[in-house]
């Protein structure tokens, strides 16, 4: 089914449209937010706002961009009020679920904590291009920056996480 028919379902207050959007970007929110937050339980909270907030407003979607672009910008802007309320501990939390499972575990949290250290713009923007699979033009309309910016911070993104991570890079690992 198109996308556009499921919106069009879902502003007609059609529970199971919304649960096949729920389910076609839920696994992308929550890795972006993850990224972007750094623990498991404020990702499932901001994808689970983020999805509340669609829902009581889907309504006034007007399609003057893609949907995933008006979905993502929601969740980004969570994310950073999120960080901004909570005055983060730079400790890393262990990560739950699917990472315990990971041979690379010690590589993982060392990425994370790499992450943490970019600049928010810089963060935001490598990860909806990385993670997110978002394209240059779409973050810029998300974000609500210049596509000259956009590539900037990833270019500048890319090269601090060089590197943060150079000693993970010498051996072979990233």
């Amino acid at each position: 089914m198109k996308e556009k028919d499921i919106i069009e379902r879902c502003q007609t207050g059609e529970i199971e449209a919304f649960k096949l959007l729920y389910n076609r970007y839920n696994r992308p929110l929550l890795h972006t937010a993850y990224r972007m937050l750094g623990n498991t339980h404020d990702a499932e909270d901001a994808v689970q706002t983020a999805f509340l907030k669609v829902y009581k407003n889907i309504k006034r979607f007007r399609y003057k961009s893609k949907f995933s672009t008006y979905l993502f910008k929601i969740l980004i802007n969570i994310c950073i009020d999120m960080s901004k309320k909570k005055h983060r501990n730079k400790k890393v939390e262990l990560m739950e679920d699917i990472n315990l499972k990971k041979p690379n575990y010690e590589l993982e949290m060392e990425i994370d904590r790499a992450l943490q250290k970019l600049p928010s713009k810089q963060r935001e923007c490598f990860l909806l291009f990385t993670v997110g699979d978002r394209k240059q033009k779409e973050i810029a309309e998300i974000l609500d920056i210049s596509l000259g910016s956009v590539k900037a911070n990833i270019f500048h993104a890319k090269l601090k996480l060089r590197s943060y991570l150079s000693e993970y890079t010498e051996k072979g690992c990233v």
